[in-house]
C-alpha cells in the first residue's frame, strides 16, 4: 500500500487535470518518505489539524475533495474528515478484515471494525475500488451504492519493473542466503494467503529445489488442517528447502523475483494481487489461483487452478519447475501483461471519481455540513468505537512507566553489585595489571 499511496501521488502531481495537489501525514511518522518532490506537505498532530487543513479560513484555500487512502482503522474520528470536507473519496482495498472475524483480538474489536469501516464506505462521496472484485466487495460486504464506487486497476512500481543486472541479483540473494533453485512465494502468512497449499504443492515438487517465502510472520495459530505453519513445513520434511525472509526491500524482493524459477500465489482472497504483476513485469512465470480479483490481473499470463486446490497448484507448479518452454511462455506472456496497466490509467481512474465526488456533493447542496441523520450516525460510530486516541495515549503512557520501573530496578541493582565490591582491591589489581604502582 506505500508503492500504491506514493506512486498515486507522483501521478497525480503530474497530472495537468490536478492544479494543487497536498497530501496529509502524521508528524510522528515516518511518512515523509512516502511523499514525491513537489507535492505540499501538511504535517498533522490529530484531529483538529487535519481539519484545519481541511477547512482554511478563505473557503478558496479549502481543497475541492478529501481521498482517504485507506481505512484509518484506529482513527475513527477520520469520519468527521469525510463529513468536513467539500467533497471525500475512499479507496477500498478489500473487505478481508470484514468478513474475517478470527483476524481481530475480540469479537468487539471485530463488530467495531466492520461498524467503522461500512460508516466510511456509506459516507464518502465515492469510492474508489482497485478491481472489478474489490468494487463488488465493496457493495455486497460494505453497503457501498452499486454507482457510486469507480474502478481504477493498479500498475507495477516503476522502481519494480526495471530489472537488476546478473551480478546485483547474484550479490543480493547470495547476502540473503538464498542460493540454487527455487519457488518464490510472497506475502504475510495470513490463512486467507493459503500458503498451507504452497508447502503441500512444494513437497510433491523435485528435491532439488526449495522455496523461499518474502513475507512477514504474523499469523501464529494453526492453519486450515490443524498445523502451524512450521509445524507443516516440519511434518512435509521441507525444513532444509523452505527459506522465510521477513525484512526484504524493494531491490532484495527484486532480485528474488529475478532469480526464482516460478511465483507461486495460492491466494483465497485478493483485492488486486500486486505480486503476480510484479513478478510478470520481471519475466517470472506465475502459478495462481482463479480466487477473486487475481484473473483480472493475470489474465492467460500464469497457470491458474481453483483455489484451495492444493493438488491442481502441485501439477501447474510440476510444469513450470520441470519444462522450460512452458516456462519462456509464461515470461513472454506475463510481460505483455504486465505492459497492459499503467499508472496513467489509475490516474484517470482516480481522477474521474474525484470529478464524480464534486458533482454528486455539489447536487447534494449540504456541502457542509451533512443532514443531521448522517452526521449523528458518524458520532454514533466514533462514540462505541473501542479505540480511542485518548485510550491509545494512556496505553502508551503506562507502557513507558513500566519500562522507566525496570530500568530504575536494574540501576538500583547495579549500584548495589558495585558498593559490594571492594573499590581498593580493584584499583590495586588495576595498578598491578598496567604497572602503574605509586
Amino acid at each position: 500500500m506505500e508503492r500504491v499511496q506514493r506512486n498515486l501521488l507522483r501521478v497525480l502531481r503530474d497530472d495537468a487535470r490536478v492544479t494543487r495537489l497536498s497530501t496529509l501525514v502524521e508528524a510522528s511518522a515516518d511518512a515523509r518518505r512516502l511523499v514525491p518532490e513537489g507535492v505540499d506537505v501538511h504535517e498533522v498532530n490529530g484531529l483538529d489539524e487535519a481539519l484545519a487543513a481541511l477547512r482554511p479560513p478563505r473557503a478558496a484555500d479549502r481543497p475541492d475533495v478529501y481521498h482517504l487512502t485507506f481505512f484509518a482503522d484506529r482513527r475513527p474520528t477520520d469520519l468527521l474528515l469525510l463529513a468536513a470536507a467539500n467533497a471525500s473519496v475512499l479507496s477500498v482495498t478489500d473487505a478481508i478484515l470484514n468478513r474475517h472475524p478470527e483476524y481481530h483480538r475480540s469479537e468487539r474489536e471485530h463488530a467495531a471494525y466492520d461498524r467503522f469501516t461500512r460508516a466510511l464506505v456509506q459516507h464518502s462521496d465515492r469510492v474508489v475500488s482497485f478491481s472489478e472484485s474489490a468494487k463488488r466487495e465493496a457493495i455486497d460486504d460494505l453497503g457501498a451504492a452499486e454507482g457510486n464506487v469507480d474502478v481504477a486497476s493498479l500498475a507495477v512500481d516503476p522502481g519494480m519493473a526495471s530489472p537488476l543486472s546478473a551480478e546485483q541479483v547474484t550479490l543480493r540473494t547470495r547476502a540473503m542466503g538464498v542460493a540454487g533453485r527455487w519457488v518464490l512465494l510472497v506475502g504475510k502468512d495470513y490463512p486467507h494467503k493459503d500458503h498451507a497449499a504452497a508447502i503441500e504443492a512444494m513437497a510433491n515438487q523435485a528435491d532439488d529445489v526449495g522455496m523461499v517465502v518474502a513475507g512477514e510472520r504474523v499469523w501464529h495459530q494453526p492453519l486450515p488442517g490443524g498445523h502451524t505453519f512450521e509445524g507443516l513445513v516440519r511434518a512435509r520434511g521441507l525444513e532444509s528447502r523452505v527459506h522465510r525472509i521477513t525484512s526484504a526491500n524493494d531491490e532484495d524482493l527484486k532480485a528474488l523475483y529475478q532469480g526464482a524459477v516460478a511465483l507461486v500465489y495460492p491466494s483465497r482472497e485478493e483485492g488486486f494481487g500486486l505480486p503476480p504483476l510484479e513478478a510478470m513485469a520481471l519475466g517470472l512465470p506465475v502459478v495462481t489461483t482463479t480466487a477473486m480479483s487475481i484473473p483480472e490481473v493475470v489474465g492467460d499470463a500464469a497457470l491458474t487452478s481453483p483455489s484451495g486446490d492444493a493438488v491442481a497448484l502441485s501439477v501447474n507448479l510440476g510444469r513450470v519447475i520441470g519444462d522450460e518452454a512452458v516456462r519462456e511462455d509464461l515470461a513472454a506472456r506475463g510481460r505483455k501483461r504486465a505492459s497492459e496497466f499503467s499508472w496513467t490509467r489509475v490516474a484517470d481512474g482516480v481522477v474521474d471519481g474525484y470529478r464524480r465526488a464534486i458533482t454528486g456533493a455539489e447536487k447534494r447542496g449540504d456541502v457542509p455540513p451533512r443532514d443531521a441523520p448522517a452526521m449523528l450516525d458518524m458520532l454514533d460510530v466514533i462514540a462505541s468505537y473501542p479505540f480511542k486516541d485518548a485510550g491509545e495515549i494512556a496505553a502508551w503512557k503506562e507502557r513507558a512507566r513500566e519500562i522507566e520501573v525496570d530500568f530504575r530496578g536494574l540501576e538500583e541493582k547495579y549500584r548495589a553489585l558495585q558498593a559490594a565490591v571492594p573499590r581498593w582491591s580493584l584499583r590495586r589489581r588495576w595498578r598491578k595489571l598496567t604497572g602503574r604502582w605509586k
